[in-house]
């Protein structure tokens, strides 16, 4: 066994390419840089309470068995670069005062970093953990990179902080990922992540913009009581189970800024949309059919703001008149289904709107003519398409004082 339990080292300690078993640094002091790089450790290795007080070099390191690192203390970088953890890496609690390099690793065994703080970058990008992996309550004050990072089961990030970035770009989540609680303050990346397995974003709070662009959810995703105070990007996404996106209770004034364009939808009989408001949410280019809108709060347009209408055409300086059309179409038939009859009045309305305005492909010169003189236009005078009936009211005393002031 290799005992330095208590012990303290020098300025600078070198390691490096030492061989271990059972080592005990517990509660071990390195007053300046030491290093570990390319070191074998074999049996349990015991860091827990260990101060590094200078850079802790742990490059291409192997532990054979179980690693603790329990309420360690890393005040300079702490550098972990292509090492292999093949037994249980614990972390829980420990404290990362610098950067904290985990890039390029293999986690065979569970990797437990509950409770840990990161106050620099937390670097673990082209990462793989074989098992369950627990980052519960964890706080990053930095940046935490997760970019090109596989799953293989569990990764549990429940109740963790994010404040300064966090990045899941391109990561393959293969078991489920847990997110339940989670607090992300800042810029947050899922953008090509893929899902293989449920995926739980219950009661997360986004206060800063998340992007979400061509990622894939393979099984059940739940956005159940989510917070989004800033942009959401779903663009692309790709849905091929249920899909569940609803604001916590007392929230009814918030309206994110969501971008759900060219979804593809595989079950839309699965999604739903629960009591959100879609006054700020772009749809164009998803085939919403079938989709269940609950309670949807609309953006309103025309004369005293009446009028329900899709964000789209607001929103977007000269969208596509076809693809309008049949969002409203899509719409409007999910409501009838659903047996909702606010809004289909005005969403019709709105729908033939966009039919009347609509312009020609080319250079269209009838355009003019066709917009304010069609069948459409006199629809739309006398009666508002039916759906305006003191508009219909006002047509016919109209045209019954104008017959009767005729007569000699």
């Amino acid at each position: 066994m290799d005992d330095h339990a208590g012990a303290t080292f020098g300025p600078f300690t070198d390691f490096s390419g030492k061989e271990f078993h059972n080592a005990n640094f517990q509660g071990a002091v390195f007053e300046g840089k030491v290093s570990f790089a390319n070191a074998k450790f074999t049996g349990r290795t015991n860091f827990s309470k260990a101060q590094f007080k200078g850079i802790a070099d742990f490059t291409n390191t192997r532990f054979s068995s179980d690693a603790v690192f329990e309420q360690a203390t890393f005040d300079e970088p702490a550098k972990f670069d292509h090492s292999r953890f093949e037994g249980a890496a614990q972390f829980q609690r420990a404290c990362f005062s610098h950067d904290a390099h985990f890039p390029h690793l293999s986690f065979s065994g569970v990797a437990n970093f509950r409770n840990t703080e990161f106050h620099a970058w937390g670097l673990f990008n082209f990462s793989a953990f074989a098992s369950t992996v627990d980052f519960a309550e964890t706080t990053f004050f930095g940046s935490a990179n997760f970019s090109d990072t596989k799953f293989d089961q569990d990764a549990g990030f429940p109740r963790t902080r994010f404040i300064a970035f966090a990045d899941y770009s391109r990561s393959r989540f293969q078991g489920p990922a847990r997110f339940n609680e989670a607090r992300l303050e800042c810029k947050t990346l899922f953008r090509d992540a893929v899902f293989e397995h449920d995926a739980e974003f219950c009661d997360c709070r986004f206060t800063h913009p998340v992007n979400f662009a061509s990622a894939l959810f393979r099984k059940p995703v739940s956005f159940e009581r989510v917070i989004f105070l800033q942009f959401v990007d779903f663009s692309r996404l790709q849905i091929e189970a249920s899909f569940l996106l609803s604001p916590p209770k007392g929230s009814a004034g918030l309206a994110p800024e969501i971008r759900f364009e060219s979804v593809s939808i595989e079950h839309p009989e699965q999604v739903r949309f629960s009591n959100i408001s879609f006054e700020k949410i772009t749809l164009m280019s998803t085939t919403l059919r079938g989709i269940r809108f609950e309670n949807p709060r609309w953006p309103r347009r025309g004369l005293f703001q009446k009028r329900c209408v899709v964000y789209d055409e607001i929103q977007k300086d000269k969208p596509d008149p076809e693809k309008l059309t049949q969002l409203y179409r899509d719409i409007r038939a999910n409501l009838k289904a659903a047996g909702v009859k606010a809004d289909l009045g005005d969403l019709l309305y709105s729908q033939l709107e966009v039919t009347r305005k609509q312009r020609r492909s080319g250079d269209d010169p009838l355009y003019a003519l066709r917009r304010y003189l069609s069948p459409y236009t006199l629809l739309w005078l006398t009666c508002g398409y039916g759906q305006r009936p003191l508009r219909a009211v006002l047509t016919a005393t109209a045209v019954a004082l104008a017959y009767f002031g005729a007569q000699p």
